[in-house]
C-alpha cells in the first residue's frame, strides 16, 4: 500500500467523566516527536502553573464549572512508572497546551452561550484542517448521553471550538443542534432584512456584551448574503480599527447566535 495516500497525523485526547484516554495515531511516514503530557503551556495573562485554572478565568465560572476542567488537568499532568501518556505533539502547535486549550474554549462557550460546562464531557483534537491554520485545537463540547439523546430523537445542544495553537486565539465557537429546523429566508424577508439595523445591532451587543470585545468596531455589514438565505442564516462581519475581523452568524427569524469567528488582521509584508 502506497503510504502517501494516508492521512495527516492526528493526537487525539478524550475526556470523558473521570477517563482520559490519549492516544498518538500515526497515519504516515512523516516522524514527529513524541513530548509529553508535562510539556508546559502558554501562560495566560497571569503567571499561573498548569496545575490549576488560570486565576483571571475563576470569577467568570462557577465552581462546578472549573472542577472537570481541574479534573483534566490533574489527569494530563499525572504519570506514573507504570504508563505514562505521551502524545504527538506536531512543532507549530507547541506555543499553546492542550490544557490551556481546554480552558479558552471553556470559556468561549460559557461566555457566548451561557453555557454550564460542568454538564458536559470534552473531546480534544489536535488536527491538520488543510486551512490557512495548519495545525488547530478543536474542542468538542456535548451532553455525556449524547448518544442515548440521538436515539431517542430529543434535542440537545453541542458546541465546537478552534483555537490556532500559535497565538493561541480562538478563531470560532460553534452552538449545534441537529434537531433544529432552518427556516429559509425568501427573497421579501431578505429584503426587510438588509434594511433592518435590529441584525447589525444584536451582532454588535454578542460582541461587546458577550464576547467582551472592547476595541473599536469600524464598521458593521452583511455578508455572504445569497448563501446564507439559502440556508436561513444571516452573517454580519465586524472589522475592528486595526484590521482585525468578527463574523457572527444568527439563526433566521429568532436572531439566536450560531458561531462567532475572529480573523486575525492581514499583516502586509
Amino acid at each position: 500500500m502506497n503510504n502517501k495516500k494516508f492521512p495527516t497525523t492526528l493526537a487525539i485526547l478524550l475526556f470523558s467523566g473521570s477517563l482520559l484516554i490519549v492516544s498518538a495515531v500515526i497515519q504516515n511516514t512523516t516522524h514527529l516527536a513524541l513530548t509529553s503530557t508535562k510539556t508546559p503551556g502558554v501562560k495566560l495573562e497571569a503567571p499561573t502553573p498548569v496545575s490549576t485554572v488560570n486565576d483571571d478565568l475563576q470569577p467568570q465560572m462557577s465552581p462546578k464549572e472549573i472542577q472537570p476542567i481541574n479534573n483534566f488537568i490533574d489527569m494530563a499532568g499525572h504519570e506514573t512508572s507504570e504508563s505514562k501518556r505521551t502524545t504527538v505533539t506536531p512543532p507549530a502547535a507547541r506555543n499553546l497546551s492542550q490544557i490551556d486549550a481546554v480552558i479558552l474554549a471553556a470559556t468561549s462557550v460559557r461566555k457566548l452561550f451561557d453555557v454550564d460546562i460542568a454538564k458536559l464531557q470534552m473531546r480534544v483534537i489536535l488536527s491538520d484542517t488543510r486551512t490557512s491554520l495548519p495545525w488547530t485545537w478543536a474542542v468538542h463540547f456535548s451532553p455525556y448521553n449524547a448518544k442515548t439523546l440521538e436515539g431517542q430523537g430529543k434535542e440537545f445542544w453541542e458546541y465546537d471550538v478552534l483555537i490556532d495553537p500559535i497565538n493561541g486565539m480562538v478563531v470560532n465557537t460553534t452552538a449545534i443542534n441537529i434537531a433544529l429546523k432552518r427556516t429559509p429566508i425568501s427573497a421579501s424577508a431578505a429584503s426587510t432584512i438588509y434594511k433592518d439595523a435590529r441584525w447589525i445591532n444584536a451582532a454588535i451587543t454578542i460582541l461587546t456584551d458577550k464576547q467582551k470585545e472592547n476595541r473599536k468596531i469600524a464598521t458593521a455589514t452583511l455578508i455572504n448574503t445569497d448563501n446564507n438565505d439559502k440556508r436561513g442564516m444571516v452573517a454580519v462581519q465586524m472589522m475592528l480599527e486595526d484590521g482585525s475581523s468578527y463574523t457572527a452568524e444568527m439563526r433566521y427569524p429568532d436572531q439566536s447566535l450560531r458561531c462567532l469567528t475572529y480573523e486575525t488582521a492581514q499583516v502586509v509584508k
